[in-house]
């Protein structure tokens, strides 16, 4: 029988709370380096990054070149309420404050800055979680907010990132869960068709 997504969750937080900080720092750089080579990044005029806490994949490096090759840069800002989650565009790092469990997020919700999709425009989502399997299904941290953001946005790529020691061979999913269009880790990259 298939573990529940709160046991595996709370599983792989602990594997990936196990690992050493300077781990994290190299295997995220690895990570990084990879994902700039990606045509999905290089093409896209928008990228929707998250602020890495609790251990996540560092994304400082992206936000550093996407900004040196003047992409429009958007961070989330979540809603506990709602469970809703919009993202807002930041040019420097001063614009974000600790918000939701301690996650850096956009200061102000400035409605002029906030992401709207646009079909003439390539965009690159890049997402966290706590762990993933090799179809390309995600789990996050169970509120839901990527696949309520990213649901009837298909035209929008889809990048997880993670440490390798995150991916298993299956995970349960349901009908409204999201898939990957790519997850990159230390090691390689997986890619995903949409069918």
């Amino acid at each position: 029988m298939m573990e529940t997504k709160a046991e595996i969750r709370k599983k792989m937080l602990a594997v990936r709370n196990g690992l050493a900080e300077n781990e994290i720092v190299s295997k995220s750089e690895a990570i990084v380096h990879k994902v700039l080579k990606t045509p999905e990044y290089e093409e896209a005029s928008n990228i929707l990054l998250y602020a890495d806490y609790n251990h996540e994949v560092m994304t400082h490096g992206i936000f550093e070149d996407a900004l040196m090759h003047r992409k429009k840069i958007y961070y989330p800002k979540t809603d506990p309420l709602t469970n809703q989650m919009e993202f807002y565009q930041v040019i420097s790092v001063r614009q974000l404050e600790h918000g939701y469990k301690g996650i850096l997020e956009p200061k102000e919700e400035q409605p002029q800055r906030r992401y709207r999709l646009n079909k003439n425009e390539d965009t690159l989502i890049i997402v966290p979680g706590v762990a993933f399997d090799i179809l390309g299904y995600r789990l996050g941290c169970g509120k839901g907010f990527y696949d309520r953001f990213l649901s009837g946005k298909r035209q929008i790529s889809t990048m997880a990132l993670a440490f390798s020691c995150q991916i298993l061979d299956e995970l349960p999913y349901e009908a409204h869960d999201i898939k990957m269009d790519k997850i990159v880790t230390e090691e390689i990259i997986y890619s995903f068709l949409r069918i």
